[in-house]
């Protein structure tokens, strides 16, 4: 028993074990054949015969074989073929592994793995059904132990597979993300995580979004109301930026750069690598890039429509704005000079790996074309110029 560990091995639990008979099944000879044969040998006038075997040494322990009833393997087969179709028709993964909770997919195997066997092991006592198989306590024949044995370790080496088959498989995603992103792979999968938290939470922000803005300490702790430093006051900040949208395809209207830059490296193949080929005859395809992003906000306005340090006249106050754009930042009093304003840009690389179950063999990734001549490696325009 590979999951449960141990044996199947039971004794004098059938019922008349040495007598053919009637089950369910049909004809059953039981292990009448190897009683016949036994008697041809035995001798109650031979002492090793009336005591165990092996222990007196006089008799060599001997093997007698008999010839299991025709419909034998057919019955086993059922057996198992039913038991393949309670499995399937019955256990459902839990719809919460998913990208989103478990955006590694080395955690989404392993809770897999977790999911099923706590539901399989639920159902294990109605998958065996021994009782089918009883009559009185003991076994209605040797045939039928031998199906409900069958059954038995069917079902405990489909929870073992299932636990080393998906286990195994997380072992190997991990080992390439590894691999691949070497002393990023933490960075890489912290990425990917608060990407999955985002969309869980699926935020979004109004026009204007009030907050209390606090004076806090290096360490984030708040001032106490009655020290000096305290201070808070209520916000309404409004955000805007141009362009809208960051466009990795065209360059900037009446500019020569991209106000998007990105790049896709593919580090296993285009159709990716089969995970821990197995009867399945595969658990997943999983495939890695790591992805690199440089970009320009060519205008960044951030507006404190409550800010009170602005007065006016007619509206009570201004609002305060912080604006990141090109040009030249100028004394307002006599337009000296006095330093640059600069947009805002950014760069990061991080990565994505994705499995998926097996099935078509074209895999997981993008093969050559003439769309995507080297699918390997993938960089937008901006990179060029």
């Amino acid at each position: 028993m590979d999951y449960a560990g141990g044996t199947l091995s039971t004794k004098n639990d059938v019922v008349d074990a040495f007598s053919g008979r009637d089950v369910e099944f049909g004809w059953d000879p039981n292990l009448e054949e190897a009683y016949t044969k036994y008697k041809e040998v035995f001798d109650p006038n031979v002492r090793s015969f009336a005591e165990n075997k092996d222990l007196s040494g006089d008799q060599k322990e001997e093997t007698y074989p008999v010839t299991p009833p025709s419909w034998l393997d057919n019955e086993a087969q059922q057996a198992v073929d039913e038991i393949s179709q309670q499995i399937k028709d019955e256990i459902h993964l839990d719809p919460n592994i998913n990208y989103q909770t478990y955006p590694n997919p080395a955690d989404a195997m392993l809770a897999a793995a977790a999911d099923l066997t706590q539901k399989i092991e639920a159902r294990q006592k109605d998958y065996v059904d021994r009782d089918r198989y009883m009559s009185g306590g003991k076994y209605s024949s040797a045939s039928a132990k031998t199906i409900s044995q069958m059954r038995e370790w069917y079902v405990d080496q489909v929870l073992h597979q299932i636990n080393a088959q998906y286990g195994g498989a997380a072992e190997m995603i991990n080992d390439k993300i590894d691999e691949e992103f070497g002393d990023s792979t933490d960075s890489v999968r912290q990425a990917n995580k608060d990407g999955a938290d985002l969309l869980k939470e699926a935020i979004s922000f109004p026009i204007g979004l009030t907050m209390m803005a606090q004076h806090v300490q290096d360490d984030g702790a708040k001032y106490g109301v009655d020290e000096l430093e305290y201070w808070d006051e209520e916000v309404t900040l409004g955000v805007d930026m141009v362009p809208d949208y960051l466009n990795p395809l065209e360059p900037y209207p009446g500019e020569s750069f991209y106000t998007l830059k990105l790049r896709n490296i593919n580090w296993l193949g285009p159709t990716g690598v089969y995970v821990m080929p197995s009867l399945n005859p595969w658990i997943c395809t999983v495939n890695t890039w790591s992805i690199e992003v440089e970009g320009e906000i060519v205008e960044f306005t951030l507006q404190d429509a409550d800010n009170e340090v602005h007065p006016n006249p007619i509206f009570g106050h201004e609002a305060q704005i912080y604006h990141r754009k090109r040009e030249l930042t100028r004394d307002p009093v006599d337009n000296r000079i006095v330093g640059d304003n600069i947009p805002i840009t950014f760069s990061f690389i991080t990565g994505t790996f994705i499995a998926v179950p097996s099935g078509k063999i074209t895999g997981v990734g993008d093969k050559p074309s003439n769309v995507i001549p080297n699918p390997f490696l993938e960089e937008s325009d901006g990179w060029y110029i």
